[in-house]
């Protein structure tokens, strides 16, 4: 199946060391700002379906509002349960002063 490419919001609507939520079509995307870099992620914790826009990142790490369960923003990687899934992550690029993730 072949992904095309989403606008998902203006390139500058999320600050370096924060984190947006955004509905697009039928998903819920997290945008996280690592260090200047635009990050896309699934915006449930895959444990419990804590809304991750409430989470706290440092570096890059986000940590669950709920349960704790830590993951790399970089990768969707678990670092600490007790979520044992990783989060879907989306290939995303900045166009035009736009942010566009394949969904």
């Amino acid at each position: 199946m072949d992904l095309s490419l989403t606008r998902i919001c203006p390139s500058d609507a999320v600050p370096a060391g924060e984190l947006r939520q955004f509905k697009v079509g039928d998903s819920e995307l997290l945008v996280v700002n690592s260090a200047g870099r635009l990050l896309c992620l699934a915006a449930r914790c895959t444990h419990a379906g804590a809304p991750l826009v409430e989470g706290e990142l440092s570096g890059d790490v986000l940590t669950c509002p709920w349960h704790g369960s830590r993951f790399k923003v970089t990768d969707g990687s678990v670092v600490r349960g007790p979520a044992e899934r990783a989060l879907k992550t989306y290939n995303c690029q900045v166009q035009a002063g736009y942010l566009l993730a394949e969904i």
